[in-house]
């Protein structure tokens, strides 16, 4: 399963070196993606540890605006939907229940 920004992911690579110990990397010779799948194991760590979710539109019950959110880390270690209403011109947080 491939995380889907709608943005095509070949135009935003970048370049990241790992050290591999000799087992390690005769294992990854014998890959036939071994990047590919790299990347799927920190986008799935990502989604374990609630890093990365997907942007979504949530509902303002103030003004019944759909809002755009994003998935948000807070300073208190916290995670939370995050977005802005322009028609209430605010700062909405929506955190999960508990």
């Amino acid at each position: 399963m491939y995380f889907n920004s709608g943005i095509d992911s070949r135009q935003m690579m970048r370049h990241k070196t790992i050290t591999l110990c000799p087992t390690t990397y005769e294992l990854s010779k014998k890959m036939p993606n071994f990047s590919q799948w790299v990347r799927d194991q920190v986008l799935k760590h990502g989604r374990t540890n609630n890093m990365h979710k997907e942007s979504r539109i949530m509902f303002h019950r103030e003004c019944g605006n759909d809002v755009p959110a994003d998935w948000k880390q807070f300073t208190d270690g916290t995670y939370a939907w995050f977005g802005y209403c322009d028609e209430c011109n605010t700062d909405v947080v929506w955190r999960p229940r508990q």
